[in-house]
């Protein structure tokens, strides 16, 4: 049975952006912002080697690049210490439940601090989407660049479901051909 679930869930991925494609690019943003998000945060724009097809449509020059990978860099940097304590605060909210002389009010400031945490991750990914397509790409690379955000966002969804199929001890689902052919 989980592997038939798992195929249905494979080829439900892989099938439905051809079954329910948004009329625009807005509309599809809007269902896949955290994705995007992700996308950018992981250096999509720079690595041509990981890159679906439709982001060589963005023609970065070398000036592009390099200012891409420093703001890259200095991100992940940043990533590194907040994620961190986003990992921090939620163990402080889980030790708060667990903690029978804890409070109401404990909770609430220990959830309170979680979401500060997770704000400022947020916030981060979005100051940096903010310096990708204002101060580093041209107004005419932005649509080829959101389209290349989307297109990866899909391939990790798409790798994500095959860790889950492995997980579960049942075989991948069938593989779309890769696009992106090894030199």
């Amino acid at each position: 049975m989980k592997f038939y679930v798992c195929s249905l869930l494979a080829s439900a991925a892989i099938a439905m952006p051809a079954f329910a494609a948004p009329t625009s690019v807005v509309a599809e943003e809007q269902d896949n912002s955290s994705e995007v998000a992700l996308a950018f945060s992981e250096g999509t724009l720079f690595n041509p080697l990981a890159a679906p097809d439709v982001c060589k449509t963005v023609n970065l020059d070398d000036t592009q690049k390099a200012s891409l990978k420093q703001a890259y860099y200095e991100f992940a940097k940043q990533k590194n210490t907040l994620s961190a304590e986003v990992k921090n605060a939620m163990l402080d909210v889980l030790h708060t439940f667990m903690d029978t002389a804890s409070t109401k009010d404990d909770a609430n400031n220990s959830l309170t601090a979680a979401k500060t945490a997770m704000g400022n991750l947020g916030d981060a990914v979005g100051t940096l989407q903010v310096k990708i397509f204002y101060d580093i790409l041209k107004p005419e690379q932005r649509e080829p660049a959101f389209k290349c955000a989307m297109a990866w966002a899909k391939m990790k969804k798409a790798q994500k479901l095959k860790e889950i199929c492995a997980g579960m001890g049942q075989p991948k689902p069938p593989q779309k051909p890769n696009s992106n052919p090894a030199p």
